[in-house]
């Protein structure tokens, strides 16, 4: 039995017909298990949906229509506005007065960057008069390379991303940073949704010619990985079965995986649709390295090698015999832990090999290990004297080998010629087969009342089709769950919870749309404009309710709608994990903005994990860079990120959670990259008023790290509290004690005053206005 089954307890009772396809089941599963693993043949085309109207018509399945904008009393900026506004006034509540300008730019930002407005662009708002102000900063935050690099980082949340396998050995994906790389890059080139979800499910099969297509098949490869698996054809089957529950989760919003072991207890998700989703990627090849072209210079390029393959067979065949047979010999202790069928995929030539055969190396080549060098030492003088013959024979065939139009090294998957069979899978045992079952779509999506399987169409030759095919399922603009799924994650992203509160499951387990017109309206509206996510933020941020302030105008609103679900006011948010620290180093002076490229080691804590730990980058400049780009380690995030709420990549993350723990406020009291920016942010100050005048710093202070001006009290309390700090270290250091004097600041400044210019800093990053945003 499996144990990734997060199915949750059922709030409501099951319907007769549910409780007897669960029966079915149950007995289904004990025959399997009790009299063996024999493999039946349904006819999936003969089989009648089993659900009843009731499961047939929940809201998530059914497909979207325009709703008419509703009429309301007040005026509105947007459509968006008049839904919410409806609501309101069904309350007797309408919307908070607009945010300051101040407040607002300071909200954009980092909403749409991650990072803070710098001074000169928050006067440069406030003050322009123009009627588009907001229109404009809008526009200039979404064209910023920054955006993508925010954006893209909610997605690599969902998709589980990371640039280690996890389980016990955590081995290193080298070339696992470009597929995060290509969501950078989408994201800040607006490529539209449906394309963005086409290249990831299937690029190598739809868009063999685009580099960052095949590049986004990396979507693919991001399952957690025992490298050293013993038992090979469950981590096959384990791949398989990650893949097909996080499909479901990411574009569908459908708890599928919980259907992997039996029919969905709350559901209507059959284990067959489980399977038959999982379908779609049995032949799927994972792969280092990829051929890129146009479609006829690839058709050419393949024909051409097949010829050539075919030519040169009989010597190729002969010299891996060769070597097989001293190979396996000398690995013959490693090769004991393998079945028959494993042993059979790794001593087939790789040119000979079925998808399964590829998919079994994968996971038992990297183990067997045996290099060139060792293998000569094996060879008798016969074996040594033919095996150069045959390498000098290939040497000269080679170069009559066809040239590919272009290759990469990325992390990416292909599509074996072959299709291996896929079984439903008694309680998810994954050698105890059932039945075999054909790639096809949730039953419950289907518009026919009796089951059809997918209808797949090969967009080319040397590839299956099917992961094509459930691309171009999942983009049909009348899709009742994909763009529903998105503009929900969207408007997750820009008001911290989802107009459906589980952004992943859209499931009877998860309440009802607090807005459902809203999000129909907002779903037809992302598709008729192009899938453009760049359009869809522009729309919201554009909105009053965006606009709105964080403190309600109306008094009734705390009780009436004390948890803002009604939207009457903008929802006060702490900064998330990236922003915190890609603050802290924006504000002092310290981020580093280079794009791109592996991931980077910043310093850890003194005396952290042995196992665990890395060494830093060696530049020092690479440590200070984007939050994102920091090495995604699955067993070991990134501790600062960690302390602020940062996901487990072993799954998709539809939220975050937002704690608030003690570990939080020490790491930001007591981490030496806190205080060492804090120097850094002192120094700056000292820069910028080279005179030291207290007030000066403390207004500019709070210009950079909090957006706004000081007032007096604040100015005045802020040097009071210099001066105790000035005091206090004085007396420290008379005493011998060392304090914090940033190393890029001239001596001739008193070090007392300097050490109290750097605490205050520190006080500020300490603040819960650095920490929140209204």
């Amino acid at each position: 039995m499996s144990d990734n089954c997060q199915c949750s307890p059922p709030t409501k009772r099951e319907t007769p017909q549910m409780q007897l396809i669960a029966a079915v089941t149950v007995l289904v599963s004990l025959s399997a298990l009790l009299f063996g693993p024999a493999t039946t043949f349904a006819d999936d085309t003969a089989e009648k949906s089993p659900f009843g109207a009731e499961e047939a018509s929940y809201w998530a399945f059914q497909p979207f229509t325009r709703p008419e904008v509703p009429s309301v009393k007040d005026s509105v900026r947007t459509p968006i506005d008049a839904f919410i506004l409806n609501q309101l006034q069904e309350n007797e509540l309408t919307l908070s007065d607009p945010a300051e300008r101040g407040v607002f730019i300071r909200r954009a930002t980092y909403d749409l960057w991650g990072l803070p407005p710098t001074p000169a662009e928050i006067d440069a708002f406030v003050h322009d008069e123009s009627s588009d102000a907001h229109e404009k900063l809008i526009d200039r935050l979404l064209a910023s390379p920054r955006y993508g690099e925010r954006w893209g980082r909610y997605w690599l949340d969902v998709v589980r991303f990371s640039e280690t396998a996890g389980f016990n050995a955590d081995t290193m994906r080298p070339l696992a940073y470009k597929y995060r790389d290509y969501v950078i890059r989408a994201w800040n080139d607006d490529i539209p949704y449906d394309r963005f979800v086409q290249a990831q499910l299937a690029g190598d099969e739809l868009f063999p010619n685009d580099p960052d297509a095949l590049i986004a098949t990396g979507f693919n490869r991001l399952w957690p990985d025992e490298s050293n698996a013993s038992n090979v054809e469950l981590a096959r089957q384990s791949m398989l079965n990650d893949m097909t529950g996080t499909v479901g989760a990411v574009f569908l919003g459908m708890s599928i995986g919980c259907a992997q072991c039996h029919d969905h207890k709350f559901d209507p998700i059959l284990q067959k649709d489980f399977y038959r989703l999982q379908a779609f990627f049995a032949p799927m090849i994972p792969v280092q390295r990829v051929t890129v072209g146009e479609k006829q210079a690839l058709a050419d390029y393949h024909t051409k090698l097949a010829k050539w393959e075919a030519n040169t067979a009989a010597v190729r065949k002969e010299l891996w015999e060769l070597e097989l047979s001293v190979r396996a010999k000398a690995t013959h202790g490693k090769r004991l832990k393998f079945p028959s069928i494993v042993l059979q995929a790794i001593d087939t030539p790789p040119w000979e090999r079925t998808s399964l055969q590829n998919q079994l190396a994968f996971w038992t080549e990297r183990q067997i290990k045996f290099t060139d060098k060792s293998l000569v030492k094996k060879l008798d003088e016969t074996q040594r004297l033919r095996r150069k013959e045959l390498k000098a024979q290939i040497k000269l065939l080679q170069k009559d080998r066809p040239t590919p139009p272009g290759k990469m090294d990325i992390m990416a998957t292909v599509d074996g010629a072959s299709m291996p069979a896929t079984a439903l899978l008694a309680g998810g045992t994954y050698n105890k087969p059932v039945e075999e079952v054909q790639p096809g779509f949730p039953t419950v999506l289907q518009t026919s009342k009796v089951f059809q399987p997918a209808k797949i169409t090969p967009p080319r030759d040397g590839t299956t089709g099917r992961r094509a095919a459930l691309a171009h399922w999942l983009t049909e603009p009348s899709h009742p769950l994909t763009s529903r799924v998105m503009v929900n994650r969207i408007w997750q992203g820009h008001f911290g919870r989802g107009i459906v509160a589980n952004a992943n499951d859209f499931g009877t387990q998860t309440d009802l749309p607090s807005h459902p017109e809203l999000l129909d309206w907002l779903a037809s509206e992302f598709v008729s404009q192009g899938w453009s996510i760049k359009d869809l933020h522009r729309l919201i941020m554009n909105s009053a309710v965006y606009r709105q302030s964080s403190r309600p105008t109306d008094p009734r609103a705390a009780e009436q709608d004390a948890d803002n679900e009604l939207y009457s006011r903008f929802p006060r948010r702490r900064l998330d994990a990236e922003a915190i620290r890609d603050g802290l180093l924006a504000v002092s002076g310290e981020l580093n903005l280079e794009m791109y490229g592996p991931g980077v080691k910043p310093d850890l804590p003194p005396n952290f994990s042995a196992r665990e730990a890395w060494k830093p980058s060696k530049d020092r400049a690479a440590r200070n860079r984007r939050s994102i780009y920091i090495l995604a380690k699955r067993n070991m995030p990134y501790p600062l990120l960690q302390a602020f709420d940062f996901p487990d990549m072993h799954e998709s993350c539809a939220k975050r959670q937002e704690t608030t723990i003690a570990p939080q406020a020490l790491s930001l009291l007591n981490s030496g990259l806190v205080l060492g920016l804090a120097e850094q942010f002192a120094a700056k100050l000292i820069r910028d008023q080279p005179q030291l005048d207290i007030n000066d710093c403390i207004t500019q202070a709070y210009q950079e790290a909090l957006g706004r001006t000081p007032n007096p009290d604040e100015v005045a309390a802020a040097a009071e509290f210099i001066a105790t700090q000035q005091a206090v270290i004085a007396a420290h250091r008379a005493a011998g004690h060392p304090s914090h004097f940033p190393a890029n600041v001239p001596y001739v400044y008193d070090a007392a005053l300097v050490g109290g210019l750097v605490d205050f800093c520190h006080a500020l990053f300490n603040s819960n206005e650095f920490l929140y945003i209204d």
